[in-house]
């Protein structure tokens, strides 16, 4: 079994930043693997499931590529851009490479419909309103975006195997995650 997400020291700049934030709770929700969760909760805190992976480390999927993709309903969709390979996650470059999905991608993807969108970076869309805007149209489509999780170990997979536990009752918008391969 390998490890996904991306674990923090209580000295990381990031859990530092968290820390020192009025609302320290919700702040520590939002650093690392986690996912947003505005309007809906997943349903179980424990999920084994099949994702589909996507290399998007040259652009994110085209309208095309998901018309492409075989049924992943109640599967997850790996978005694998590198991101966290690349850039040191918490750092500048990290939350300013672009890594987002256009709207029309969005709902071709939730047409499919997969129980979560798992991305290697800090989102499918850009930071603030449409960031939250897209997650909300993912929960009520029944799907949940993961976000920031360390996908370097899965080399040129197609398909793989996760374990997926989320702290539901996190009292966060976010809530943190432990992604692994099996």
């Amino acid at each position: 079994m390998n490890q996904l997400h991306i674990k923090l020291n209580d000295d990381s700049p990031v859990i530092q930043w968290a820390n020192a934030q009025a609302d320290r709770i919700g702040a520590r929700g939002h650093v690392g693997t986690h996912l947003d969760c505005y309007t809906t909760v997943p349903k179980k805190s424990e999920y084994n499931i099949t994702a589909c992976v996507i290399e998007c480390q040259n652009k994110m999927p085209s309208l095309d590529d998901i018309q492409n993709i075989a049924s992943i309903e109640n599967m997850a969709l790996l978005l694998h851009t590198a991101n966290v390979e690349k850039n040191e996650y918490g750092t500048d470059i990290y939350f300013t490479t672009e890594t987002f999905l256009c709207e029309e991608v969005l709902y071709s993807i939730l047409e499919k419909k997969p129980l979560f969108i798992i991305i290697d970076s800090h989102g499918i869309a850009e930071k603030g309103n449409k960031h939250i805007e897209f997650d909300k149209i993912c929960e009520a489509n029944g799907c949940h975006v993961i976000e920031n999780v360390d996908l370097s170990c899965i080399g040129n997979q197609k398909k793989i195997k996760l374990k997926i536990l989320i702290n539901i009752t996190h009292q966060s918008t976010g809530k943190p995650c432990e992604v692994y391969s099996i």
